[in-house]
């Protein structure tokens, strides 16, 4: 067919496709759309020689530059996938309230009634080419065609399936969900008829389907289904639409699939289900019952060879990954009735959709989990939708590790002698830091290092330029680590301004004068001086960014932004700590902590620490000793490193939770502490070493784990625990208290700060400070 009288030549593919779309509607001349936007959109649509590739960077640049430019886009998107297929023209959108629940869940409940009652007959032979009916395939070989609104090229759906292959069957369905309870439910539907492909069902390469979702109650047909578990709903104070409900976005990412590289809104209301209409998400409904559709629909394609195919689905608030869902299945040649596609919820920030107001909103989020190799996969995604994946053998992973753990270690300490005498040489001065001339010898060689991690999470020069985009300034980056997943990523040592292997880095002059200026300072105040090999603090993530370290909450839990209980006269802290410490750093560091708190229990004993943490917790727990290897003669065998307390006195993961037994242990789940591993001369430890740790307190209902998993010297370790605490003290949430860490540090000329993370919500705060 031909291309219109404005183009000349085929779409350079679907991103093009839409472009036209959105060029051909009413949204192009509408008021918000600068035409300095539509101008350099026209340029990119006329540009014959631009491959697809330099289209798409050259595209989200018109986004993030130009005024009105992504609000169009979101509409247009919103438009296209979001379940609609946006309102004539001649419609009016006029303001009415959120419709009747009960009346859409009847409606609900009906339809799928009517579903139950069809039985699977054969499909009628197929009709004429323009006789075509909604919902019946063409003939095998054919194709339905779908034109994108205002497009000039269609959009080719998914052929007939297999008529001769039965269509497979559901388990039997899981019992109701007690009232009140909401999922995550998830389909894969055809798009002609939006049936759901049952589970059993191979796709067929290269052709089109929709990922069907929705929030609310557990759907029959949902892939979730038979592990979904029930959260219990509470209060939600709700922010978007005058207090109606909050306003939610879905990214999919896939290696394999198609999907439009678009972050999909969907509206969840106080009450009942989730639902997806026309209206600017972030704003206001204005629109009528009737515009709204129940499910989210994201179109995509099969990809062309068969196998095994996988995508990852998030659900996100304000930037703050809600919950992840990674879904598999088999493609073959044609459909058939003997593939298997299966998915599961792998990540839960907050069940039930609950508490989102509280949730402080986040620049990007990302997701660490593995995939069907076994490789740590890694996506980021932003507000927008996604920003980049990358993969890493676990293997390229220690080693990036290793690295890291060697370089930071090399800032302030190296090993001498042989055998039994060898030991740690302290490299700092008596105020743990360093000269000048010291600290930008250490910074050289952690950027170089840092630039080599940032190549490995956006490998090519678009995908750079994208995370750049997002994160040039300072923002809040969230980490989800798939649980039981044991892989960790440097986050805070990643460098992106580009230096080079060989060679001097030139300071600059205005960050550094940044740091001593102001240690709250997050940014750079001369960023577009900073060309090749220039060497500034706030090139570094740690520096520039909050990281977080959320952790995956369970049923019944909820992401914690307070720790400890209300007390008018300050918080409680209990000590585990070692007797093998330096006594004289030891009872200074102690002191100075005891002056912070109201009241400060020191235990020694393993004995006495299981009564006081099953008894009466702290508001926070320190543990201020060493982390040994575990001793295989002695059964240790399950953790990669062992906390010692006393003189002899150890601890695992497993002690812990066996002494969670207790009955007393349920007095965490009020207090929720915060847990503080400040692990003296942890040495030749896995990198991973703390993590067995970090989700066993999560378990127990701490709420949240600081830890480093380098070896710190005792000066250092005391140091930075003395600035953490004070700083949290006085009313400083985590991410700020550990941002000061290090900058106060830097300030002396110590980069240590780095290697201290934090596993919980960077809004944490003591509630005793509120």
């Amino acid at each position: 067919m031909g291309y219109g009288d404005t183009y000349a030549r085929p779409a350079r593919g679907a991103l093009e496709e839409q472009l036209r779309a959105l060029r051909a509607s009413d949204l192009w001349l509408g008021p918000e759309l600068s035409d300095e936007a539509r101008r350099r959109w026209q340029v990119l649509l006329f540009d014959e020689e631009m491959d697809e590739e330099d289209f798409t960077f050259e595209h989200e640049e018109v986004l993030y530059t130009c005024a009105g430019a992504e609000e169009t886009w979101a509409r247009f998107q919103a438009r296209l996938h979001g379940g609609l297929r946006g309102l004539p023209d001649d419609e009016r959108v006029g303001s009415a309230p959120p419709p009747d629940e009960a009346a859409e869940e009847a409606a609900d409940e009906e339809v799928d009634e009517a579903a139950d009652e069809e039985v699977d007959e054969e499909v009628d032979e197929p009709r004429s080419e323009g006789d075509h009916q909604s919902g019946a395939w063409p003939a095998s070989g054919d194709a339905a065609v779908d034109t994108l609104p205002g497009a000039d090229v269609p959009t080719v759906v998914d052929p007939r399936p297999d008529a001769d292959a039965p269509l497979g069957r559901r388990d039997p369905e899981p019992d109701p969900a007690p009232s009140g309870d909401r999922y995550l439910n998830l389909a894969v539907v055809w798009p002609l008829s939006r049936r759901t492909v049952p589970e059993d069902r191979t796709l067929a390469s290269g052709s089109r389907y929709e990922l069907r979702l929705d929030i609310g109650g557990l759907s029959q047909q949902s892939l979730l289904a038979e592990r979904a578990t029930p959260f219990p709903e509470e209060s939600l104070a709700h922010t978007d639409d005058e207090g109606r409900g909050d306003w939610l976005n879905v990214t999919v990412v896939s290696e394999d699939f198609d999907f439009p590289a678009v972050a999909h809104p969907l509206f969840l209301p106080l009450k009942g289900g989730s639902w997806v209409c026309p209206c600017e998400p972030g704003g206001r409904h204005v629109c009528e019952p009737g515009h709204r559709g129940r499910h989210l629909h994201i179109p995509f394609t099969a990809p062309e060879e068969p196998g095994p195919a996988r995508m990852r689905v998030y659900v996100s608030y304000r930037g703050n990954q809600l919950q992840s869902v990674s879904l598999t299945t088999w493609i073959a040649a044609r459909e058939s009735a003997d593939g298997g596609t299966k998915a599961v919820v792998d990540h839960t920030l907050t069940p039930g959709f609950a508490e989102l107001a509280e949730l402080p909103a986040r620049t990007a989020g990302v997701r660490v989990g593995r995939d069907g190799d076994g490789r740590m996969t890694v996506d980021v995604v932003s507000r927008h939708g996604p920003v980049a994946t990358f993969w890493l053998g676990e293997h390229q992973v220690r080693d990036v590790l290793k690295e890291a753990r060697a370089a930071l270690l090399g800032c302030h300490a190296v090993w001498r002698g042989e055998g039994g005498e060898r030991r740690l040489e302290n490299l700092l001065g008596p105020d743990n830091g360093k000269p000048r001339p010291a600290l930008l010898q250490d910074m050289t060689r952690l950027a170089r290092l840092g630039w080599s991690f940032f190549q490995m999470i956006a490998r090519g020069r678009h995908e750079r330029a994208a995370l750049l985009r997002v994160l040039r300034e300072p923002a809040q980056i969230q980490i989800c680590r798939e649980e039981h997943q044991y892989l960790v990523f440097p986050w805070g040592l990643l460098y992106d301004i580009p230096v080079e292997s060989q060679g001097e880095l030139e300071p600059c002059a205005a960050g550094w004068a940044e740091v001593e200026r102001d240690a709250t300072a997050r940014a750079c105040p001369a960023p577009d001086g900073h060309g090749l090999n220039t060497l500034c603090p706030y090139g570094f993530w740690g520096y520039r960014h909050f990281i977080e370290h959320p952790p995956s909450v369970g049923r019944g839990r909820r992401l914690r932004l307070t720790a400890g209980r209300e007390r008018g006269a300050g918080p409680v802290l209990t000590v585990a700590r070692s007797n093998r410490l330096d006594e004289v750093l030891a009872g200074r560091h102690l002191a100075t902590l005891r002056a912070g708190f109201r009241q400060m229990d020191v235990y020694d004993r393993r004995a006495a620490l299981r009564v006081a943490l099953t008894g009466d917790p702290g508001d926070c727990v320190y543990f201020y000793g060493h982390g040994r290897r575990p001793r295989a003669e002695t059964g240790e065998l399950s953790s990669a490193t062992v906390l010692e307390i006393g003189h002899e006195d150890r601890i695992q993961p497993e002690d812990l939770k066996a002494w969670a037994v207790d009955e007393g242990w349920d007095r965490w789940d009020e207090l929720a502490p915060l847990v503080f591993l400040n692990g003296c001369h942890t040495a030749d430890r896995d990198p991973a070493s703390w993590l067995g740790f970090v989700d066993t307190f999560t378990e127990l209902h701490a709420s949240g784990v600081i830890g480093t998993e380098i070896t710190v010297q005792q000066a250092l370790a005391g140091e930075c625990a003395e600035l953490f605490w004070e700083s949290l003290l006085a009313g400083q949430e985590v991410g700020a208290a550990l941002h000061r860490v290090r900058m106060e540090l830097l300030r002396k000329g110590n980069v240590l700060g780095l290697a201290y993370t934090a596993y919980c919500s960077a809004a944490l705060r003591l509630r005793a400070t509120l």
